[in-house]
């Protein structure tokens, strides 16, 4: 349920993009497998809870599935908007230029090297830490592909990464160097864009750091949590306000803006919900805790030892995006949390990572991070 309502984040946000119905067919497909598991999973604990104990534990595991479907929910209100009408609010589309992971469609051109490769060789050959989302070959779908999905002439690839990264692939994928446009812009220069994007990329990474705090069963993470779902609540309050007052915009125009503020306040609440488990007192279902461990990305938390490699060092410098495949969400120094960090933000030792991304990187990472950490 977890993966499967992260992915449709990623499919729902390129339904959008690239005007695909392809893709919202797919979210909405998959909103019907998360509603499915979640019967299954709710009748396979009424079974097992068998004493007190048992129902406590369930509690959470109740509650962690019930958010997980509410954030395939919104997910598919999202994807619905390409559905709704062929043209998406540009503001909407304008957003998305300014997130820091990228999502990109490419086409596999009949001179590529990659050709006849999966997309394990691509990570472990040419060193691209670039995540498959969709391939569309012909009239067929392969969604959320394995490593050993091979590539053929003609795919169409639809991707996520950071734009060094997908610059990377979209060469190998057409033989032919790739555009500006694919680098990264700073920052909106409207206000109510910046408000959008913000909300946007707070919603998705308060989910991963809600894991975070059912993992390592830290509370300071999860009120963390609920400090920004509070902002959200405000920030959408502010953004309501902003659509209605523009008097120079139609009705649906209104509409596309409000239904995505809508669903990314969705996301954040139901991440809160993820995360008062942590705050609730009861105990952690050992399902919750795997559910964090075995998912493709993983959230992982590590104090920066002194004298790691990364202290010293901005994560500018370090790219750890474009290096390992991996992203900061939060630092905590001194009692304080820096969430989204600049780039220019300059790691100390002592400084507690909170980040996500493939078992591999993270990996990597933990060792630079803490000489003294052994993975045995």
């Amino acid at each position: 349920m977890k993966t499967y309502s992260e992915l449709m984040l990623d499919l729902a946000y390129s339904s959008i993009l690239f005007s695909s119905p392809g893709l919202t067919k797919w979210v909405m497909e998959l909103e019907e497998e998360v509603d499915h598991l979640g019967y299954q999973l709710v009748m396979s604990l009424s079974l097992s809870i068998r004493d007190k104990e048992d129902a406590e534990l369930a509690v959470g595991l109740f509650r962690v599935a019930g958010s997980t479907n509410r954030i395939s929910d919104a997910a598919a209100d999202i994807a619905n908007l390409a559905h709704r009408t062929p043209d998406v609010h540009p503001i909407i589309e304008h957003v998305f230029k300014y997130v820091d992971e990228r999502l990109m469609q490419t086409v596999i051109s009949k001179n590529s090297e990659l050709i006849g490769s999966n997309i394990g060789a691509l990570w472990e050959k040419h060193d691209v830490n670039v995540d498959i989302i969709a391939v569309r070959r012909d009239n067929s779908w392969e969604v959320n592909p394995g490593k050993n999905l091979s590539f053929e002439d003609g795919d169409v690839i639809f991707l996520r990464g950071s734009p060094k990264e997908i610059a990377q692939f979209t060469e190998l994928a057409s033989n032919t160097r790739p555009g500006t446009d694919i680098e990264k812009s700073e920052e909106p220069e409207v206000s109510f864009e910046r408000l959008l994007l913000d909300m946007k990329e707070t919603s998705e990474f308060m989910v991963s750091m809600a894991f975070a705090a059912i993992k390592y069963r830290d509370s300071e993470l999860a009120k963390e949590v609920r400090e920004l779902e509070e902002r959200i609540d405000n920030q959408c309050e502010i953004a309501i306000r902003e659509i209605i007052a523009n008097t120079g915009q139609n009705v649906n125009r209104k509409l596309d803006l409000m239904r995505f503020v809508i669903a990314t306040e969705e996301i954040a609440d139901a991440a809160w919900e993820i995360a008062a488990v942590q705050l609730s007192g009861l105990k952690t279902h050992p399902v919750i805790v795997s559910i964090a461990d075995e998912a493709e990305e993983i959230v992982s938390r590590v104090t920066v030892h002194p004298e790691s490699s990364l202290a010293g060092h901005s994560l500018r410098e370090l790219a750890l995006d474009d290096n390992y495949g991996i992203y900061v969400l939060s630092v905590r120094r001194e009692g304080h949390w820096f969430h989204r960090p600049s780039a220019d933000l300059t790691l100390r030792g002592g400084d507690v990572l909170v980040f996500d991304g493939y078992k591999s990187g993270l990996e990597e990472i933990r060792e630079i991070a803490d000489p003294t950490y052994s993975s045995e």
